[in-house]
């Protein structure tokens, strides 16, 4: 079977400025332009911002395909927005809902191509040391970070895996056919990652 890219995007080794750029201030980036788009909520605003991502992602010499694989990950659900508002509301509300999820969509992605798991890691520790005082570990919460970030792009590929194998079987509109394998998979998943944390004296 052919091997599938993560949702956000695989980290891509390379030497440009946003591989460069210490991986606190990218997630601090991502922050400040997912806030931006909540609060002005205005689609020119998303536009402008989607423009500023994608030259921040060439000018770090990033492919373009890798830059914007993650929005074809979630085409499906682009177009299920847009229809559902063209018809209920209107096409302006369409574009403004779409334009903020790509904003967010795409910073991640850059994230994501350009920081390794030890340096996301790195900087959960690093967030999460104030609640010592209060006894929490910060290396369980950067771990635990660490593991939900990479566990969302293996979610998503098994859902597009759930969806290719209903579609062999001529099933591509059976829920059950589709959520099925997506729940086993994601169980054993959790089962599997929960064992190799107690092989290593993390299960407590």
């Amino acid at each position: 079977m052919k091997k599938r890219q993560q949702f956000l995007g695989r980290y891509l080794p390379g030497s440009g400025w946003l591989h460069r750029l210490p991986t606190g201030w990218k997630l601090i980036g991502v922050a400040v332009l997912s806030l931006l788009v909540l609060v002005f909520r205005d689609p020119r605003v998303s536009t402008v911002l989607i423009a500023a991502v994608l030259a921040m992602g060439l000018s770090a010499r990033l492919p373009i395909r890798e830059i914007l694989a993650p929005v074809r990950r979630i085409w499906l659900i682009v177009v299920i927005i847009i229809a559902f508002h063209v018809v209920i509301t209107d096409a302006w509300t369409a574009y403004r809902i779409v334009s903020t999820l790509l904003v967010c969509v795409l910073a991640a992605g850059l994230l994501m191509l350009t920081s390794t798991v030890g340096q996301l890691l790195g900087v959960f520790e690093k967030l999460a040391t104030p609640m010592r005082i209060l006894g929490v570990r910060p290396e369980r919460v950067g771990l635990t970070a660490a593991l939900m970030v990479r566990s969302l792009p293996f979610i998503a590929d098994l859902s597009g895996i759930a969806a290719d194998s209903a579609r062999a079987r001529g099933l591509e509109r059976s829920v059950r056919a589709r959520t099925v394998p997506l729940v086993l998979g994601a169980v054993k998943y959790a089962t599997d990652t929960g064992r190799a944390l107690d092989a290593r004296g993390l299960g407590d």
